[in-house]
Protein backbone atom coordinates (compact mmCIF):
# COMPACT_ATOMS: atom_id res chain seq x y z
CA UNK A 1 0.00 0.00 0.00
CA UNK A 2 1.18 3.71 -0.93
CA UNK A 3 2.09 6.33 1.43
CA UNK A 4 1.68 9.70 1.36
CA UNK A 5 2.74 12.41 3.77
CA UNK A 6 1.52 16.19 2.96
CA UNK A 7 3.63 19.68 4.69
CA UNK A 8 0.65 21.75 6.08
CA UNK A 9 1.31 24.28 8.40
CA UNK A 10 0.62 23.75 12.13
CA UNK A 11 -1.99 25.91 12.95
CA UNK A 12 -3.65 27.11 16.82
CA UNK A 13 -7.44 27.71 17.02
CA UNK A 14 -7.57 30.73 18.85
CA UNK A 15 -10.94 30.51 19.85
CA UNK A 16 -12.51 27.48 21.85
CA UNK A 17 -15.37 27.10 18.30
CA UNK A 18 -13.62 28.14 15.66
CA UNK A 19 -11.66 24.64 15.00
CA UNK A 20 -12.86 24.74 11.36
CA UNK A 21 -11.99 28.16 10.57
CA UNK A 22 -8.42 27.30 11.90
CA UNK A 23 -8.49 23.67 10.07
CA UNK A 24 -9.36 25.98 6.92
CA UNK A 25 -6.75 28.01 7.53
CA UNK A 26 -4.27 25.55 7.54
CA UNK A 27 -5.15 24.31 3.98
CA UNK A 28 -5.43 27.74 2.72
CA UNK A 29 -1.41 28.26 3.93
CA UNK A 30 -0.82 25.23 2.15
CA UNK A 31 -1.96 26.07 -0.70
CA UNK A 32 -0.97 29.42 -0.53
CA UNK A 33 3.08 27.29 -0.46
CA UNK A 34 2.09 25.45 -3.38
CA UNK A 35 1.28 28.19 -5.75
CA UNK A 36 -2.11 28.79 -5.74
CA UNK A 37 -2.61 32.13 -4.94
CA UNK A 38 -4.66 34.34 -2.39
CA UNK A 39 -7.75 32.69 -0.90
CA UNK A 40 -10.98 34.19 0.67
CA UNK A 41 -10.06 33.62 4.20
CA UNK A 42 -11.94 36.52 5.40
CA UNK A 43 -14.90 35.86 4.10
CA UNK A 44 -16.48 34.69 6.92
CA UNK A 45 -15.46 37.14 9.87
CA UNK A 46 -18.54 37.97 11.20
CA UNK A 47 -19.60 33.91 11.65
CA UNK A 48 -15.65 33.89 13.05
CA UNK A 49 -16.43 36.13 15.85
CA UNK A 50 -20.17 34.81 17.18
CA UNK A 51 -18.61 31.23 16.89
CA UNK A 52 -16.55 31.84 19.91
CA UNK A 53 -19.58 33.04 21.66
CA UNK A 54 -22.73 30.72 20.90
CA UNK A 55 -21.07 27.99 18.97
CA UNK A 56 -21.57 26.91 16.00
CA UNK A 57 -24.14 23.26 14.69
CA UNK A 58 -21.94 20.86 12.11
CA UNK A 59 -23.97 21.33 9.54
CA UNK A 60 -22.36 25.26 9.81
CA UNK A 61 -19.11 23.68 9.86
CA UNK A 62 -19.84 22.56 6.35
CA UNK A 63 -21.07 25.50 4.93
CA UNK A 64 -18.32 27.91 5.86
CA UNK A 65 -15.58 25.38 4.98
CA UNK A 66 -17.45 25.84 1.64
CA UNK A 67 -17.82 29.63 1.42
CA UNK A 68 -14.03 29.45 1.87
CA UNK A 69 -13.21 27.35 -0.96
CA UNK A 70 -13.89 23.98 -0.03
CA UNK A 71 -15.61 21.30 -1.98
CA UNK A 72 -17.21 18.05 -0.27
CA UNK A 73 -15.79 15.00 -1.09
CA UNK A 74 -17.97 11.60 -1.13
CA UNK A 75 -20.15 10.18 1.48
CA UNK A 76 -19.46 6.92 2.53
CA UNK A 77 -19.29 4.87 5.46
CA UNK A 78 -15.73 3.38 6.04
CA UNK A 79 -13.18 4.99 3.48
CA UNK A 80 -10.18 2.77 3.05
CA UNK A 81 -6.82 3.92 3.09
CA UNK A 82 -6.29 3.70 -0.23
CA UNK A 83 -9.16 5.94 -0.42
CA UNK A 84 -7.60 8.67 1.60
CA UNK A 85 -4.57 8.56 -0.20
CA UNK A 86 -6.42 9.38 -3.29
CA UNK A 87 -7.92 12.08 -1.13
CA UNK A 88 -4.46 13.74 -0.16
CA UNK A 89 -3.06 13.14 -3.68
CA UNK A 90 -5.36 14.51 -5.79
CA UNK A 91 -6.77 17.19 -3.77
CA UNK A 92 -4.25 18.06 -0.94
CA UNK A 93 -4.75 18.23 2.95
CA UNK A 94 -8.45 17.30 4.09
CA UNK A 95 -10.92 19.00 6.16
CA UNK A 96 -12.35 16.31 8.24
CA UNK A 97 -15.55 16.81 10.40
CA UNK A 98 -16.15 14.44 13.52
CA UNK A 99 -16.25 13.35 16.73
CA UNK A 100 -12.17 13.13 17.62
CA UNK A 101 -11.84 13.58 20.83
CA UNK A 102 -15.88 12.98 22.25
CA UNK A 103 -17.30 16.23 20.85
CA UNK A 104 -17.47 17.82 17.05
CA UNK A 105 -14.18 18.90 16.20
CA UNK A 106 -12.36 19.48 12.48
CA UNK A 107 -9.47 18.24 12.00
CA UNK A 108 -6.72 18.35 8.73
CA UNK A 109 -6.14 15.26 7.04
CA UNK A 110 -2.09 15.34 6.27
CA UNK A 111 -0.87 11.32 5.84
CA UNK A 112 -1.84 7.83 5.44
CA UNK A 113 0.12 5.01 5.30
CA UNK A 114 0.72 1.43 7.03
CA UNK A 115 -2.86 1.48 8.48
CA UNK A 116 -2.36 4.87 10.17
CA UNK A 117 -3.89 8.33 9.77
CA UNK A 118 -1.21 11.43 10.57
CA UNK A 119 -3.15 14.88 11.30
CA UNK A 120 -2.90 18.28 12.04
CA UNK A 121 -5.52 19.08 15.38
CA UNK A 122 -5.65 22.96 15.57
CA UNK A 123 -6.57 22.26 19.15
CA UNK A 124 -3.52 23.64 20.71
CA UNK A 125 -2.14 23.23 17.35
CA UNK A 126 -0.24 19.69 17.14
CA UNK A 127 0.25 16.88 14.96
CA UNK A 128 -1.23 13.99 16.18
CA UNK A 129 -1.99 9.74 14.53
CA UNK A 130 -4.26 7.31 14.52
CA UNK A 131 -5.44 4.04 12.76
CA UNK A 132 -7.93 4.17 9.92
CA UNK A 133 -10.17 2.38 11.63
CA UNK A 134 -10.08 4.81 14.88
CA UNK A 135 -10.60 7.30 11.93
CA UNK A 136 -13.79 5.70 10.27
CA UNK A 137 -15.11 5.28 13.65
CA UNK A 138 -15.15 9.01 14.52
CA UNK A 139 -15.31 10.28 11.30
CA UNK A 140 -18.97 12.39 10.85
CA UNK A 141 -20.11 9.66 7.75
CA UNK A 142 -23.48 10.59 8.32
CA UNK A 143 -23.16 14.10 7.40
CA UNK A 144 -22.80 15.48 3.89
CA UNK A 145 -19.39 17.43 3.98
CA UNK A 146 -17.49 15.59 6.55
CA UNK A 147 -14.44 15.53 4.57
CA UNK A 148 -13.76 18.27 2.25
CA UNK A 149 -10.64 19.47 -0.15
CA UNK A 150 -9.50 22.87 -1.91
CA UNK A 151 -12.03 23.64 -4.40
CA UNK A 152 -9.51 23.69 -7.15
CA UNK A 153 -11.32 26.89 -9.04
CA UNK A 154 -11.09 28.75 -5.62
CA UNK A 155 -7.87 30.37 -4.49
Amino acid sequence: MSSIQLNVPLEAQEKANCCWHTSAYMIWLYWQRNGKGAGPMNTVASKYELADTTGLYPTEFITLGEKVGLYKLPIKDQHSESDLFKYLRDGGPVWCAGYWFGVGHIIVLTGVGRGKVCFNDPDQGVKKEGSVKWFNEKLASQLSGCLMVKDPGRY
